[in-house]
């Protein structure tokens, strides 16, 4: 039974916000910083943040030359370019949050590796710089073959390598945990351990953990920022999960590339951590598989990862694989981000479609404007 002080003190706000991921706190952050006397709450059912924030390789990107021509495909040159713009405003407006030092920000640039399959992209290179002239202002893609033996891969196996001078690493640990420091600097009260298990008109409705009774929290504006767990909390809501495998190698001595890297449409991910290699993807391997919310491996893709960094990254190379992890992201049929308005007048952000890092500080723009 909770107390009279509890009762009291802790269970009304002017914002209640669920998910402390990037988009969350991004959200609350950019609301207390706009209406500096708001009194926010924001509710996270895990001891860290649930889903990708903190399970992320760390990739501070826009998107690689094959995923934007997939997207052009998927739904046209407008909506492909205007997501860019958006990935890249918020990539800017993180950085204006979080000062570059206190998010291992590191600009090594972003490159992709073009295999014979997708060889055909390179001839379209010229295209999607016209596209996006108006967002950078110069070239985003550049040819870089010369790099390819340079970088140690395998260049049987690698025909093309296409670099993107405005894409760069952050360490995802210490950005999270400066953004959560941040919020808390401002005055936002953060909640672990506070699984949401349903929402009523100014409520949302927490099953308490240790005592046979809901917890209700009361606030003006309710906000549910949960990504991946959308469809948990709003059935109606199209939303999938999407699980990430990442492994990372322990050090090599003389690694021979820095930067983030893209492969095949950026459904596989790597970069240097220092002289580690992180790798992470494969989820087009099996996408019914990855359709899940447990955190649990893949082995085949897994397996897959391994075959790769031996024969494509690292070949020849000795190394050991230090630690394995997954993440689980949310993804959207038209893989646009999308703000939406509940029966229960829930504001509802859906969804990051794996680009959290890019987006959620955009994102939680648009989020205020609904509210004021």
């Amino acid at each position: 039974m909770l107390s009279f002080w509890e009762k009291n003190s802790f269970l009304d706000y002017d914002i209640v916000i669920v998910g402390s991921g990037i988009l969350g706190l991004s959200t609350a952050c950019e609301i207390k910083e706009r209406f500096p006397k708001k009194d926010i709450l924001v509710l996270e059912r895990g001891i860290f943040p649930t889903g990708a924030s903190t399970k992320n390789a760390g990739f501070l990107c826009f998107g690689s030359l094959t995923e934007i021509l997939a997207d052009i495909a998927l739904k046209g040159e407008e909506n492909a370019i205007k997501l860019v713009e958006k990935r890249w405003l918020g990539i800017n407006l993180l950085k204006q949050r979080i000062d570059e030092n206190k998010m291992g920000y590191l600009s090594y640039g972003g490159y992709e590796l073009i295999d014979e399959k997708a060889g055909s992209a390179i001839e379209k290179i010229e295209y999607v710089n016209s596209l996006l002239q108006g967002i950078f202002g110069v070239n985003a893609f550049e040819l870089r073959n010369e790099d390819i033996r340079k970088f140690g891969f395998n260049s049987d196996k690698i025909r093309s390598m296409v670099f993107s001078p405005f894409e760069a690493q952050i360490d995802t640990g210490l950005m999270m945990k400066t953004l959560i420091k941040y919020a808390q600097f401002l005055g936002i009260q953060i909640i672990n351990g506070a699984e949401v298990k349903d929402f009523k008109k100014s409520q949302v409705i927490v099953k308490h953990q240790y005592m046979d009774e809901e917890v209700i929290f009361k606030a003006e504006t309710v906000i549910a920022c949960t990504n991946a767990f959308t469809r948990k909390l709003f059935p109606e809501m199209i939303v999938t999960p999407g699980r990430g495998q990442v492994i990372v190698i322990k050090p090599i001595t003389g690694l021979k590339f820095k930067g983030i890297f893209h492969y095949d449409e950026g459904y596989y991910y790597f970069r240097n951590y220092g002289e580690r290699v992180i790798f992470g993807g494969g989820r087009n391997l099996d996408f019914k598989g990855e359709e899940t919310e447990e955190f649990a491996f893949n082995q085949s893709i897994i397996d897959d990862l391994v075959s790769k960094l031996e024969s494509m990254i690292l070949p020849g190379t000795n190394y050991e694989i230090e630690d394995m992890w997954t993440g689980i992201m949310g993804f959207t049929v038209d893989k646009l981000p999308d703000i939406k308005v509940t029966d229960n007048d829930v504001i509802a952000a859906i969804s990051c479609n794996g680009m959290g890092i890019a987006l959620s500080s955009y994102i939680a723009k648009e989020i205020v404007n609904f509210i004021s």
